[in-house]
């Protein structure tokens, strides 16, 4: 039979290549290819928390979101994108906005302001960063444009490495040339309070330099590349829909609105190696904010020098507080969240106050980081539970490496936040009541036993004495620490009403006593100046203390007393 090689003699390797083609393309025809497998789709997020509309699709103008975003140019019609950090001109920016927009805008008397040549040298910034070209150190700007003297110190700005530089510092750089620069009539120099880190542009800029720049990334609107960052919220939260909407919008407020000092924080602690919570809270926030953010350990935190915490708006805690240390740092942590205002302290320089912008995230691994009171609603606290599942840390990687933190920076930015503003407080979460339970002193704990009803006597009037007598044998069963009677009415008198001055009373031997009482609950239509009333209600107490198991004749202070006949049905 012919074969191949004979059709090639014959007919030449056109006529070969051709019977070939024609062959495969009708197997290619007849053969069922087996299905692609199918990669891991994180789930379908909790529809309670969900945002409303407005998610991967271009931004609806309005007044707030172009007040948010753009600054104009002092001096000149021209505009400047706080986001994309590029110029526009007057006309392309009504048209991208509106007309109506655009003159409402612009008459605005708090709008942000910005000077010229500081926005185009922003936007020259970026290029050069986008072209991966030399870094801004090489920029060779001349000592009188590079250097300004902070009046009033000993301080110079450097305006090409963007830093507060010692006076000695910049001697050593210049050489011969620091005696051209100091004595030159075109040297620039401000009070050295006029040197800000604004970045709502808030300030004039004509009388200030703003350290601020606008953050690195540019945001893409591509939500296809950022599903399992969103899967990584909800697992965080343990699927909880009220955290996870009120964390998704604690990460969008300050990023929608720059400057934004929140007077809330995130708490994600945990025994679970490997759940997320360092990917999320340091890697790709830590990404979106750039130079403006800063990740800190223990001895940051315990140095004398605090530099790291200047210019940033963004601070992820790495076990800051030592066990020996977690009651000494509280105060030092409530300050990070709530202060207005930090005192900077670097080596070889004089301290200065600076706004506090930092928005603060702690990360821990112990089950008590430090402790937190029932009254304080500065953290969400989550836990948890579980590993990130090997399917989804590999599809986070794979949108890590395929431009998923700038589609997750245009997803924040977008995110309807609904109400939320600095002062929203976050949910109460499972992991916070635990951590509250933690953290409760002994006397905090019995008074929780005592008004849920755990302890099996009555919330309501009581002798002081008689509290005290039963706080003393619960922390012997429950190996608690003690405190004297004083201290202990004391402390159990902020949380409950106590009288001020003692009371008349008659116990079961018909003996008139006086007393100090705890007030929690009184029955309706009691009368504190009836003797006889208020001795009924010291026995009641004392017969339910005893039914529920706890020994009143063993009380030093229990006096007038008698166990009723047969006694508890658990004594001995």
């Amino acid at each position: 039979m012919p074969d191949w090689n004979d059709l090639h003699a014959a007919r030449g390797l056109a006529a070969v290549r051709e019977q070939i083609s024609a062959q495969l393309a009708d197997a290619a025809n007849d053969a069922e290819l087996p299905p692609a497998p199918s990669e891991w789709q994180p789930p379908a997020p909790v529809a309670a928390a969900a945002p409303s509309g407005g998610v991967g699709e271009a931004p609806e103008w309005n007044s707030e979101s172009v007040h948010r975003r753009f600054a104009l140019l002092e001096g000149e019609k021209q505009v400047y994108d706080l986001v994309r950090r590029r110029l526009i001109k007057w006309g392309a920016f009504e048209a991208l906005t509106s007309k109506s927009l655009a003159k409402e805008w612009v008459e605005r008397q708090d709008k942000k302001l910005i000077d010229p040549d500081q926005a185009r040298m922003q936007v020259a910034e970026a290029k050069l960063a986008g072209k991966q070209k030399a870094s801004r150190g090489k920029m060779g700007m001349p000592p009188t444009e590079r250097y300004v003297y902070l009046d009033g110190t000993q301080e110079i700005w450097d305006r090409q490495l963007k830093q507060r530089l010692p006076a000695r510092a910049v001697q050593l750089a210049l050489g011969d040339a620091w005696s051209l620069w100091i004595n030159s009539p075109e040297r620039r120099q401000i009070p050295h309070d006029c040197l800000i880190f604004d970045p709502g542009m808030t300030q004039s800029p004509g009388e200030h330099i703003n350290t601020f720049e606008g953050l690195p990334l540019e945001p893409v609107d591509a939500p296809e590349r950022c599903k399992s960052i969103h899967y990584l919220i909800q697992w965080l939260c343990s699927n909880d829909p009220d955290a996870t909407h009120w964390l998704t919008c604690w990460l969008a407020y300050p990023l929608q609105n720059l400057g934004a000092k929140l007077d809330t924080a995130v708490l994600a602690h945990s025994t679970i190696e490997g759940s997320g919570k360092s990917l999320l809270l340091s890697d790709i926030m830590g990404a979106i904010y750039g130079i403006y953010s800063a990740t800190v350990g223990q001895a940051q935190l315990e140095m004398n020098w605090n530099q790291w915490q200047e210019s940033k708006l963004y601070g992820v805690f790495e076990e800051v507080v030592s066990r020996d240390q977690r009651y000494n740092q509280v105060g030092k942590i409530k300050h990070m969240v709530t202060g207005k205002t930090m005192r900077v302290e670097a080596k070889f320089m004089n301290g200065w106050e600076q706004a506090n912008y930092m928005n603060a995230a702690f990360l821990s691994n112990e089950i008590m980081p430090w402790p937190i009171s029932e009254h304080d609603r500065r953290m969400l606290v989550i836990w948890p539970e579980k590993t990130l599942p090997p399917e989804a840390s590999k599809a986070i990687g794979r949108e890590l490496v395929n431009g998923g933190i700038e589609a997750f920076y245009h997803y924040l930015l977008n995110y309807d936040t609904g109400d939320f503003d600095e002062r929203t407080r976050p949910p109460k979460t499972p992991a916070r009541e635990r951590l509250v339970a933690l953290s409760r002193a002994s006397w905090e704990n019995f008074l929780v036993a005592w008004r849920e009803g755990i302890l099996g006597v009555p919330f309501t009037v009581a002798r002081t004495q008689d509290v005290h007598d039963l706080y003393l044998e619960w922390c012997s069963k429950n190996r608690e620490h003690t405190m004297s009677e004083t201290k202990f009415s004391l402390f159990i008198s902020t949380q409950v009403l106590k009288t001020d001055k003692q009371l008349w009373w008659y116990d079961m031997d018909n003996a008139r006593k006086r007393s100090i009482f705890f007030l929690p609950n009184p029955p309706d239509g009691v009368d504190l100046s009836d003797g006889k009333k208020l001795g009924a209600l010291v026995k009641a107490f004392r017969d339910q203390a005893l039914e529920a198991g706890w020994n009143p004749a063993s009380w030093d202070k229990c006096q007038g007393w008698v166990k009723p006949y047969g006694g508890s049905p658990l004594d001995d």
